[in-house]
């Protein structure tokens, strides 16, 4: 008869929609990941500028000087704290214990705990800035560490306690160097060549369950963020 009009099947219907499912859960998870990666990205870029461009202006603040790297601040890590946050926007100092909320990290890509003692210590100086990224400061007793004249160091959680708290992710390294020679500071990431350990490409590795293998990851991301292990 002329005029009918033939729709859809119930089953043709169920099945077009099982085909749209199949095809989301195939495709979300990745466009998730993605967006997540270049969060990170993002983010480590913005902090390692931003501690830079800090201790760069307390050199000039304190005629050259870090507290960091000599007897008298060994493991002196408040003094450091202060530095940095006289100069960033730092909305809460506190132990290291209550920056980091006392969240269990893992190595990068891994099931593996970090030491439940790092990053929770309640001796440790920590400080939280006004964006929410967590920090924890060290100072070495002298300027000799890891073969690149590394004077302290200085953990980051770019998103605070927020997940995925790993290695890699949002947790990152970076050490205080002083320049061979010369009293000038810089910030370095952890995982660059020429450094004693934790160089890349072993320093980055997946399934990571040593520190060896998961700090490198910060130099990693900054150097070959597209190419991450």
């Amino acid at each position: 008869m002329r005029g009918l009009k033939k729709g859809f099947t119930l089953a043709e219907v169920l099945i077009t929609l099982l085909i749209i499912g199949v095809i989301a859960s195939i495709v979300i998870p990745g466009l998730i990941n993605n967006t997540n990666e270049a969060e990170y990205n993002a983010s480590l870029k913005k902090i390692y500028a931003d501690l830079s461009n800090a201790i760069k202006i307390i050199q000039a603040n304190n005629g050259g000087s870090v507290s960091v790297g000599e007897a008298t601040y060994a493991f002196s890590w408040g003094p450091l704290r202060d530095e940095f946050c006289n100069v960033m926007t730092c909305v809460k100092k506190d132990t290291e214990n209550n920056v980091f909320e006392g969240k269990i990290y893992k190595y990068y890509k891994s099931s593996t705990n970090i030491s439940t003692n790092t990053l929770n210590n309640t001796a440790n100086n920590g400080a939280v800035l006004n964006n929410g990224t967590s920090l924890s400061f060290y100072s070495n007793g002298n300027c000799n560490g890891m073969n690149v004249n590394m004077c302290g160091s200085i953990y980051v959680d770019i998103n605070g306690p927020k997940g995925p708290n790993m290695y890699g992710k949002d947790l990152y390294f970076f050490w205080i160097k002083r320049l061979n020679g010369t009293g000038v500071f810089s910030i370095i990431p952890v995982g660059t060549q020429g450094a004693s350990s934790f160089t890349l490409p072993n320093g980055c590795q997946s399934n990571s369950t040593d520190w060896s293998t998961s700090e490198g990851c910060t130099a990693w991301r900054l150097t070959s963020p597209d190419n991450m292990p």
